[in-house]
């Protein structure tokens, strides 16, 4: 048994206990970020729908974030085609943020 299967035996699905689920959501927090946001995702992720990280972009820029996507096109979950490329782009992303 997964973990979100635990919480949903233990807490209800979050149709029932929107609450619970909005409390322990990284997006109920997003006006709190102290800094820009830089997403990757492959296309073809199995483990993580590529929604997931289109809607978080989407909700960071409603709530006044900056928030920088990007996608692989035909790449996994470990974006292991493209992993240079993002690897790259992360440094930069640290650079240009953290220095």
């Amino acid at each position: 048994m997964g973990w979100r299967t635990g919480w949903i035996e233990a807490y209800g699905s979050p149709e029932d206990n929107s609450a619970f689920w909005d409390s322990v959501s990284a997006t109920s927090y997003l006006a709190d970020l102290s800094g820009p946001l830089e997403l990757h995702h492959g296309t073809e992720d199995e483990d993580v729908p590529l929604a997931f990280s289109l809607r978080l972009a989407e909700q960071a820029r409603n709530a006044g974030q900056i928030a920088d996507l990007y996608t692989y096109e035909g790449d996994n979950h470990n974006i292991s085609g493209n992993f240079s490329t993002a690897m790259q782009r992360t440094i930069a992303f640290f650079d240009s943020v953290l220095k």
